[in-house]
């Protein structure tokens, strides 16, 4: 156990030490991509095609947040993966270190844009709600959704190399159909078994129920929160462990 706990703390700060190696701004583009990000879709979603959404660049940013924890955990496993091939052919040790330590970083990214969102927050002259310390269950629920799907993903991109183009262009596709620049009540009725049934629409609409109405989520919603990415995370991993023996000649 502690082998691999050690093994864990290696690769995560080679991973992170990597990331930002050689760049002039470094550690600033975990905070500058989202903001520039949410800067240009809050010019186009709020000047020029408004929405009546209260607190909406708190709501924006937010979402924003959430989705690119996701998208940069399950990505960076992929890529993860691919940077440590080698060391894969030539060294027995426990595979599921090198996705656990992406996400590990993915989450300490999202960290930092949190507390982005909270400085911004207490600019706009709002405070956070008592029952912040909540947020906890949908993050939680969002690391092991990022890392059942990066479990998921490195399994199917080590036998088919177009998994990571697909991937891609699914998240692309999704952040248009995941309620971030509106709101789930835009949305016709009819339709909505359809959003929901994207896990990241349940977190990010819990976060910002949390953050921003400050509503305390019931029973039933956090374990609706935990009954979507837990199964995910055993499934990806079950899958992940069933091909790890094949990585080294496959890679």
């Amino acid at each position: 156990m502690n082998y691999y706990f050690n093994l864990l703390r290696e690769f995560t700060k080679t991973d992170f030490k990597l990331r930002y190696q050689g760049s002039v701004l470094g550690i600033f583009w975990a905070f500058l991509r989202p903001l520039l990000m949410f800067s240009v879709l809050y010019l186009v979603f709020s000047k020029f095609a408004r929405f009546d959404i209260a607190h909406y660049p708190l709501y924006l940013l937010l979402g924003i947040i959430l989705w690119n924890f996701f998208v940069e955990g399950t990505t960076s496993s992929i890529s993860s993966l691919i940077g440590k091939a080698g060391l894969i052919k030539i060294i027995n040790f426990p595979r599921s270190a090198i996705i656990v330590s992406s996400t590990f970083v993915a989450f300490f990214n999202f960290f930092l844009n949190f507390i982005i969102f909270v400085a911004f927050l207490f600019f706009s002259g709002e405070t956070l709600p008592p029952g912040t310390f909540l947020l906890l269950i949908p993050v939680f629920s969002l690391y092991c959704l990022s890392l059942g799907m990066g479990f998921l993903l490195v399994a199917l991109y080590a036998r088919f190399k177009d998994i990571a183009h697909i991937w891609e262009l699914l998240l692309q596709v999704g952040f248009w159909f995941t309620p971030i620049i509106y709101s789930i009540d835009m949305v016709p009725t009819r339709y909505h078994i359809f959003v929901f049934a994207n896990p990241m629409a349940h977190i990010i609409n819990s976060a910002r129920d949390i953050i921003i109405s400050g509503r305390v989520l019931t029973i039933s919603e956090a374990a609706l929160l935990l009954g979507i990415s837990t199964p995910i995370l055993i499934f990806g991993y079950l899958i992940f462990k069933r091909q790890e023996p094949y990585f080294a000649e496959e890679l």
